[in-house]
């Protein structure tokens, strides 16, 4: 119990604010209340008026004898928890719409005083909810980053600044016709270049005005964008399609949304080796797995009230693969290591993966974000 004092009528009165503490756990599966898997991945945790909402995609049942694209998962689930531990499932946020749904992003707008969620279905789509849990898709329909929708889009972090501006960063495949731009520092076709765009006005699509230029990494995605003590951060991680081994998180920082962006000095949090620009994943950083601290794919930033009136930001990853039965051989579900067929397994349930939320520690005095460490659990002293 922790207890602040407020000024009325002229009297100092005590007002109880109160506190739990509660374990987050890494090393073993997240559990609903009735005892099955939390089945909402690639997703991000939302804090409002007591209730933390976590959004993620949803494979039921969906086993891995269907080979990948899925043709009717992932959908999504939203859950709910007053606690961060106790999670009850509220069902499915969004009609099925645009094909299968991809990793959804979900902010709660001030001005509007709604949730805000973009997906990935079938191009970048957007919804909005009064309760966190009903979603109403918006009246743009399907739209595309400045690229076009022939560059596809992988990944989306959203991010509203202190003065109402939305921004979005995200992963694409653009056409460079005049060959590699002077900022991009390898361009070898791979594709899977980042880069940041204004929202529209009402946070419901993209200006598809650039904001950041191309970062200068390629065959990464997965991206976030976040704002701390006046630092902007913008993160992302090696290509992982589904992949065992994981993927690194590589950080930006800059004074201002439109930059510069410097890479931080250890670039890769999740990666041990410190002059790594990029660490992990596959194809042309194929081998670097043995020096990811965690086998995870990251999606995002999660800002989580602590009692002390302070936040504690949380990485959630993803861990491929790693739920009971999985098929021996099997690495990534793509084929991108040429094994797809022992992938093709009816007794891996996809929506066994198990995940890791990692809270960010960081340097204040450069603003650097720490590199990750193992760590099975810990404890949050939530208000």
């Amino acid at each position: 119990m922790v207890r602040l004092f407020v000024l009325a009528a002229a009297a100092l009165l005590p007002v109880a604010v109160d506190s739990k503490t509660v374990t987050i756990h890494n090393d073993q599966p997240r559990l609903a209340v009735d005892g099955s898997y939390v089945d909402a991945h690639d997703g991000k945790i939302v804090y409002h008026n007591g209730t933390y909402f976590l959004y993620g995609e949803s494979y039921g049942n969906q086993t891995m004898a269907e080979p990948y694209p899925w043709k009717t998962e992932p959908r999504l689930l939203v859950y709910t928890s007053p606690d961060l531990v106790h999670w009850t499932c509220r069902g499915e946020p969004l009609p099925m719409v645009g094909g299968t749904q991809w990793i959804p992003n979900v902010i709660f707008d001030n001005k509007t005083n709604r949730f805000i969620m973009w997906l990935g279905a079938g191009g970048w789509r957007s919804a909005t909810s009064d309760d966190g849990i009903h979603f109403t898709p918006s009246k743009y329909g399907a739209f595309a980053s400045r690229f076009g929708p022939s560059a596809r889009t992988d990944g989306t972090g959203l991010f509203v600044d202190d003065d109402g501006t939305g921004y979005v960063i995200f992963a694409s495949n653009p056409d460079f016709p005049g060959g590699c731009p002077p900022e991009v520092t390898d361009c070898h076709h791979q594709g899977h270049f980042v880069s940041i765009e204004r929202l529209s006005d009402d946070l419901l699509t993209t200006s598809q005005q650039n904001v950041s230029g191309i970062f200068p990494d390629d065959y990464v995605e997965s991206p976030s964008l976040f704002k701390r003590k006046g630092v902007y951060y913008a993160t992302y991680g090696s290509c992982c399609c589904g992949c065992q081994e994981g993927g690194g998180q590589v950080v930006f920082t800059a004074p201002s949304i439109h930059g510069p962006w410097t890479r931080q000095a250890h670039a890769d949090i999740n990666c041990r080796d410190a002059s790594a620009p990029v660490c992990g994943g596959y194809g042309k950083r194929a081998g670097q797995a043995a020096e990811l601290v965690y086998p995870a794919q990251w999606w995002g930033v999660s800002t989580i009230p602590l009692a002390s009136g302070g936040e504690q930001l949380i990485f959630n990853g993803r861990r491929w693969l790693s739920g009971p039965n999985h098929p021996e051989g099997c690495h990534d579900i793509c084929g991108n290591k040429g094994d797809r067929a022992s992938c093709r397994s009816s007794t891996y349930y996809l929506h066994s993966d198990m995940s890791v939320w990692y809270p960010l520690e960081f340097d204040d005095s450069t603003g650097a974000i720490l590199p990750f460490k193992e760590l099975p659990s810990y404890t949050l002293d939530i208000a």
